[in-house]
Formats: C-alpha cells, structure tokens, sequence
C-alpha cells in the first residue's frame, strides 16, 4: 500500500512540476479515491511513505547558517512559552508561510519568511497582549541577525513581526505581513481544541471544564461564524477546507463538546482545567 502512495506521488509530481507540495498532496488525495479516509490521515501516510520532511522541504533554499543559528539560538527559547505557542507551533507557521508563499505564487523571499515565522511568538512569555512588539524588538535586538539581513530588510521583518495579530481595522504594511498573520492561523479542527485548552489551563487553571467548555464554544463560533469571517488574508484550500469543516461542527453544540474532550483527553468535566493532562503527545517534536 505505502508502495502504492509513493508511485502515486511521483506520478502527480511529475504531472505537475509547477505546483507546491500541499497542491500535490490535494492531488493525489483526490485521485487516490479513498473518500473514506481523511485528508488529514492520508496526508501523514504519503509525505511518510515519499521521506519527505515537509520542515526540510520548505526551507531548503533558506540560507543554511541563517537556519543553523535559529534552531540553536531561537528555538529553544520557545520553551518558555505556554505549550500553545512552543516550538511545534512556530514549526507549523513556518510550514504554512512557505505554503502559502508557494501554493498562492506570491514570490516572496525565503530568507525573511523564515525570520519572520522563526521570530514572531518570541518572548510570549513575558507579556502576552503586547507579545508581537516584543519578538520584534528581540529580532531588532538579535546581534547576528545584521550577517543575514541589511538594515532595510531587518526593519521590513521587524515590522511583518508586529502585524501578524492584525485585525481588519489594521491592515499588515506589507506583504509579508499578510503572510505571516494569515500563517498563524489554526488548519486543524484537533489543533485548535489542544491549543486552547492549553491557553486557558496557563490563564485560568483553576477554571471548572465545563465552564471553559461553554465559553470555548461560544468563542469559536464568534470567531469561525460565516458573519464574522476570521481575518484570512491569504486563503487557500487547506483554510477553506478547515473552516468548512469547523463550521459545520459548530452547528452541533454537544458534538463540538464531545470532541473537545475526547481530542484532549479530558477526564471528568467536574475538573478543574488544572486536574487534566491534555493532548501532551502533539507537542513531541517529530522532526
């Protein structure tokens, strides 16, 4: 089967060379006719039986000492951050902002999108409403970024780094900007239920489950409802995917509950967000 998966792959990669790799695993979903099995599922199955390393994959132009010294430098300091914005969730905005760059053929340069995607939870930690200043003060202030990046550029990203919370009122300056907030955003049903279960153990761990529950909800149907559309400035098929998906969830109000709890592993609603574990195997760094 997996052999099956890699032929199939090669097939509709030769097919279509111009195309990035979430369009060809769309592809290959597509024609690989297994309506039974979700994208999602199948998606982890083909990049494992083709090796690809999808963190690799995308940033294999970006200069290899600018990538050296992040992962050594940067990275680990995400881990004074809530389990919410660590380093599995910096690595997925890196995936998504390559993603999109590629999928959308937006031409954007690979050395600053990774910069800006490696740099912009930095520091969360210490003041989370203002979080986005912050990171960008620590990349201004990051003494080897100058070898990477000429002052016109290092203020470019300095500023893509404090617009990626924008909200409509507040339009990013500049195209990297978009980029980087409309990468930030949640593709998966299961990820956005383990993050905010984190979020709101770190903020509130003395909240009762099924208080959070019900706030939960009525938060996320504000934000994914089709009458206030969340703030996407670059959308692809994997986003409308999604928000497809969630709003059709959120018309069943026990459903969504139930699925909370299972997805986090929530073992009696009469807890207190502190007395339950959550999904601790997603923060495993797998690459």
């Amino acid at each position: 089967m997996e052999n099956n998966l890699e032929a199939l792959f090669v097939k509709i990669q030769k097919e279509n060379p111009e195309c990035s790799l979430d369009e060809l695993l769309y592809k290959a979903y597509q024609q690989s006719g297994n309506s039974e099995e979700s994208f999602t599922t199948f998606r982890s199955r083909i990049l494992e039986a083709n090796n690809i390393d999808e963190y690799e994959y995308y940033t294999k132009d970006v200069n290899p000492k600018l990538k050296a010294y992040v992962e050594e430098a940067i990275f680990p300091e995400y881990e004074k951050n809530d389990k919410a914005h660590g380093i599995i969730h910096i690595l997925e905005v890196i995936r998504r902002s390559f993603a999109l760059n590629a999928t959308l053929k937006l031409g954007l340069e690979d050395n600053k999108i990774y910069a800006i995607a490696a740099f912009h939870d930095l520091g969360k930690y210490i003041d989370h409403e203002n979080h986005e200043k912050i990171a960008a003060n620590l990349f201004m202030q990051d003494s080897v970024m100058p070898t990477f990046f000429s002052e016109e550029e290092r203020k470019l990203i300095k500023e893509a780094i404090e617009d990626h919370r924008s909200s409509k009122e507040d339009t990013p300056r500049t195209e990297y900007g978009k980029l980087i907030s409309s990468a930030d955003r949640n593709t998966r049903i299961e990820i956005v239920f383990i993050r905010s279960f984190f979020v709101g153990k770190w903020r509130t761990p003395e909240r009762d489950v099924e208080d959070f529950l019900d706030y939960t909800y009525k938060r996320l149907s504000k934000r994914y409802g089709e009458e206030n559309p969340e703030n996407m400035f670059f959308e692809d098929e994997t986003y409308r995917i999604f928000l497809h998906d969630m709003r059709e969830l959120l018309q069943d109000e026990v459903k969504f509950k139930n699925l909370y709890c299972e997805v986090n592993h929530i073992a009696s609603r009469e807890h207190v967000l502190s007395d339950e574990l959550g999904e601790t195997t997603y923060f495993l760094k797998k690459n």
